[in-house]
């Protein structure tokens, strides 16, 4: 008897869902932090992932390659940082050009910027910016 064959899922979680997660962590964790739940936000791209017609809509309301996926409207002038902007990437994500240049850009202008290769690390990162006193380690692969 033959048997059906069904490719294997990759366990790990997608970029979305790791963006998912954090976002859902963060819908209980701003009370804590005494902030509104609206200080953590994604920022839409205009990547691959757009349809047809859509990614043109998008740049035109000003949405910009290399932007990266979450923001923190935060400041900690005790650090010198105006917010906190993290990068989300799957396991085997990669960096485009694009977006380093954004990231450069950014800390250059004393914001802290963070690239993260899942929820647990994201959550490290938004943490660590929170805490008193501010040590906000570089995310590791």
């Amino acid at each position: 008897m033959a048997t059906l064959h069904t490719p294997a899922r990759s366990l790990e979680p997608t970029e979305h869902q790791s963006q998912c997660a954090v976002i859902e962590w963060w819908a209980h964790a701003h009370k804590l932090y005494r902030l509104p739940e609206f200080a953590l936000f994604a920022i839409p791209n205009a990547g691959a992932g757009a349809q047809r017609g859509q990614a043109g809509k998008m740049k035109a309301e000003g949405v910009r390659k290399g932007m990266p996926d979450l923001m923190l409207a935060v400041p900690r002038p005790e650090a010198n940082w105006h917010g906190l902007y993290i990068e989300m990437k799957s396991k085997d994500g990669r960096i485009s050009d694009e977006q380093h240049k954004v990231q450069v850009y950014l800390s250059g202008r004393s914001y802290c910027v963070r690239v993260c290769w899942s929820v647990e690390q994201a959550i490290q990162i938004i943490e660590a910016y929170m805490s008193e006193p501010i040590s906000v380690p570089e995310a590791k692969r």
